[in-house]
């Protein structure tokens, strides 16, 4: 049986970030194929600026998050300043859910109004 001995100075630094990007790259994805999805049924006919824009906001979330985690990725190669990644990883983080968030929140609406057309 193998015991850890707890010492974690081996440990990859932001691992919870990582996770975070990886998974909000997941969620954009996900949602833009739900997008194309709406799109494909004839219950739906939303106005082509309106989609538009929602696949940039969704697309420019997707990017951001890939981005990020290829930044964390990258520490255990090239070293880092921890404060200066720290602090991209903080605007990072607000930036993938702003955008995700505009994305999403014009789908909705311009979903429900194609709907009802």
């Amino acid at each position: 049986m193998i015991e850890d001995d707890g010492d974690l100075t081996g440990e990859a630094p932001f691992p919870r970030s990582y996770d975070f990007f990886k998974h909000m790259t997941g969620i954009a994805l996900v949602s833009i194929g739900g997008v194309f999805a709406f799109l494909d049924g004839n219950g739906a006919r939303m106005e082509r600026r309106q989609v538009i824009s929602v696949l940039i906001f969704l697309g420019l979330s997707g990017v951001t998050s890939l981005l990020m985690a290829t930044t964390l990725a990258g520490v255990e190669v090239k070293p880092t300043d921890r404060a200066k990644l720290a602090k991209s990883i903080r605007y990072g983080q607000f930036a993938v859910t702003f955008l995700l968030s505009i994305g999403l929140g014009n789908f909705v609406p311009a979903f429900v109004t194609g709907v009802f057309k």
